[in-house]
């Protein structure tokens, strides 16, 4: 992702179209620390991972990869087709396999990096239980700020393994 804000002793890079940047106040034979800003971050990211290490010999190139989710954040409740709710810690996982949330209470669950169409499943139990079809357009910010979403999720057609989006 683009605009990713990372920096390491001095000055803030940030990732180019392709998602690389560049650090290069690093020391030689150090455990260095490298962390995305999120005081920068943009709006429409989320970061899993931010924060890497590495120790490299004098004129080494290293290459560290940072978990950063993108889209939007909503509010949802999940409601499977008998009309409960998935279990209280169920995951919500996007095409990618990254967790873009957790189940709360009465299915309501707090979403990160979502994206209008995106197909997603939710986990419990050790295995994919349905699959939530996100809306072709979601819906403009709330007063909260945040959109609020009713989310029907159905049986998976072919045992969870269905063709992504």
């Amino acid at each position: 992702m683009a605009g990713i804000p990372i920096r390491g002793y001095g000055s803030t890079a940030r990732t180019n179209r392709f998602g690389n940047a560049v650090v290069s106040d690093v020391n030689s034979y150090y455990r260095n620390k490298v962390s995305i800003d999120l005081d920068r971050l943009p709006d429409n990211a989320e970061a899993t991972r931010s924060v890497v290490q590495a120790t490299l010999t004098e004129g080494a190139i290293g290459y560290r990869r940072f978990d950063v989710v993108a889209g939007e954040k909503a509010m949802a409740v999940i409601r499977l087709a008998d009309g409960s709710h998935p279990p209280f810690g169920a995951s919500i996982l996007n095409r990618k396999q990254q967790e873009v949330g957790i189940v709360n209470d009465g299915g309501s669950v707090y979403l990160s990096g979502i994206n209008a169409g995106e197909k997603m499943r939710v986990h419990w139990a050790g295995a994919t239980k349905c699959v939530i079809d996100l809306p072709p357009a979601l819906p403009k910010r709330a007063v909260s700020n945040l959109p609020d979403l009713l989310l029907l999720c159905r049986q998976p057609t072919n045992a969870g393994n269905e063709p992504e989006r």
